[in-house]
C-alpha cells in the first residue's frame, strides 16, 4: 500500500540534521506514524498540497523526537499538539 506523505524524508532528514541514508527505512515509518497521529487528532485527511505549514512542521517535529528518543517520546509531544491544536475538526 503506498500512502502519500505530507512531508518528504529528505525534508526530515534535513531537521533532523541527518546526512546518512542507513535510517531510510526507519524514518519513512515514523513519518507515516506521525502523519497518522495528526490526522487523527485534527480529524483531517492531511494532503501534501493543501496540508498547512505548522501541521508538516508538527509532523517533522514530532518524526525528529521519535527518532531521537526510540524507547518513548517526550521531548515534542507538547510542540507537536500545539501546532496541530489550531486545525483540529470541532475544536479543542
Amino acid at each position: 500500500m503506498e500512502t502519500t506523505t505530507i512531508i518528504t524524508p529528505d525534508e526530515v532528514k534535513t531537521w533532523c540534521r541527518i546526512d546518512s541514508d542507513a535510517d531510510d527505512t526507519t524514518i519513512d515509518l515514523l513519518i507515516l506514524a506521525a502523519q497518522a497521529q495528526a490526522s487523527a487528532y485534527t480529524g483531517l485527511a492531511l494532503a501534501p498540497d493543501t496540508c498547512p505549514p505548522a501541521i508538516k512542521q508538527a509532523v517533522a517535529v514530532f518524526v525528529a523526537d521519535l527518532f531521537a528518543n526510540r524507547e518513548g517520546q517526550t521531548v515534542g509531544e507538547k510542540t507537536f499538539y500545539r501546532l496541530l491544536a489550531p486545525y483540529r475538526v470541532g475544536g479543542m
